[in-house]
C-alpha cells in the first residue's frame, strides 16, 4: 500500500462523510487552520509539527464539510467510508452472549 493511498483511505474514513457544518463554520474552520497551520511552520521542532497537523485538519474538515465529532453529538456514531455513512444507535442495549450473563439479586 502505498503512502498516498494510506492517507486517501484515512481521510475518507474521517472526513468522507455527509456535509453536517453550516457555511460559516466551514469558513471558520478553514480559516483558524490556515492561520494555526502558518503558525506552525514558524516554530521549530514537536510543537510546529503537531500545530501544522492540526491546522492541516482543521482544513481538511472546512474543506469536506463534515466534521465526525459534530456527527457523534448529533445522536449517533458516524464512520465515513468513502463518501456514504454508516450510523450506530447508541440508545440500543447491547446484546450480551448468554454464557457472560450473570444473575445478580434485587435488592430491596
Amino acid at each position: 500500500m502505498s503512502v498516498e493511498t494510506m492517507i486517501r483511505d484515512t481521510y475518507d474514513q474521517v472526513f468522507g462523510g455527509e456535509p453536517n457544518m453550516s457555511t460559516m463554520e466551514r469558513v471558520a474552520s478553514s480559516g483558524f487552520g490556515l492561520i494555526l497551520a502558518a503558525a506552525g511552520v514558524n516554530r521549530a521542532g514537536l510543537p510546529g509539527a503537531l500545530m501544522g497537523l492540526a491546522g492541516a485538519a482543521l482544513v481538511a474538515r472546512g474543506m469536506s464539510g463534515h466534521c465526525p465529532v459534530k456527527s457523534m453529538m448529533e445522536g449517533g456514531h458516524a464512520l465515513g467510508h468513502g463518501g456514504r455513512q454508516e450510523y450506530v444507535d447508541h440508545d440500543e442495549q447491547p446484546q450480551t452472549h448468554p454464557a457472560v450473563q450473570r444473575h445478580v439479586p434485587a435488592m430491596d
